[in-house]
């Protein structure tokens, strides 16, 4: 089955795939918390629950057409934001990290108008890093996160790319986006800082 996972600080809310016989399944079993509900009108009374409810870790919803759940899901939000960044290595298969309010972080950024994801990857890595001639490798998954702005509830969807940079220069954090800190990233400390990310980045934070 095809998911997509959301995540509110370190709780997450799971948009499943299903087949019809998954769903004969679930109408036979007896699920708590976290617990599964079908898409349909309820869909806006489980969130408001969810968001009240801080004690609930985890919750999915499931349907077999995912574009139809995702689109439901979405216009719970008072705002949906498209962003896009980069999973940079470099000759040595060091792994570009950035670190901004004291938190291990990767170079991304919002899309801005008549730019595609990759070009706005990109460009937020030459931003935010001070590096330039990088090269995409390959789409990576994209992460989804929930955040309030303004008592605003905001979706924000992150397309990733794998880039390749073989230049030699000396990475600089862009300080007027609140990044204190850029560097390259042995096996050793991405396992480090893999612990200390947010945990809609952790699946990112790779040594290979």
């Amino acid at each position: 089955m095809k998911k997509i996972t959301i995540y509110c600080n370190n709780r997450k809310i799971i948009l499943w795939k299903t087949t019809p016989e998954f769903e004969d399944l679930v109408e036979n079993l007896e699920i708590d918390e976290p617990f599964i509900h079908k898409c349909n009108d309820r869909m806006t009374t489980i969130l408001n629950t969810f968001f009240d409810k801080k004690d609930i870790k985890e919750i999915s919803f499931e349907h077999t057409d995912l574009n139809k759940l995702v689109g439901d899901f979405k216009s719970y939000f008072d705002k949906y934001i498209e962003a896009a960044g980069g999973l940079v290595r470099n000759k040595k298969n060091e792994f570009l990290v950035i670190h901004r309010f004291g938190i291990p972080d990767l170079p991304k950024g919002k899309i801005e108008e008549n730019e595609t994801p990759e070009q706005a990857a990109i460009r937020e890595v030459e931003e935010e890093c001070g590096i330039l001639d990088l090269k995409i490798k390959e789409k990576a998954e994209s992460s989804y996160h929930i955040y309030t702005h303004k008592n605003k509830k905001i979706l924000k969807k992150t397309h990733w790319f794998r880039m390749f940079y073989e230049g030699n220069e000396i990475p600089k954090p862009q300080t007027e986006e609140e990044i204190t800190k850029v560097e390259w990233c042995d096996k050793e400390k991405i396992s480090e800082y893999r612990q200390q990310t947010y945990e809609s980045l952790k699946l990112y934070f790779r040594t290979e």
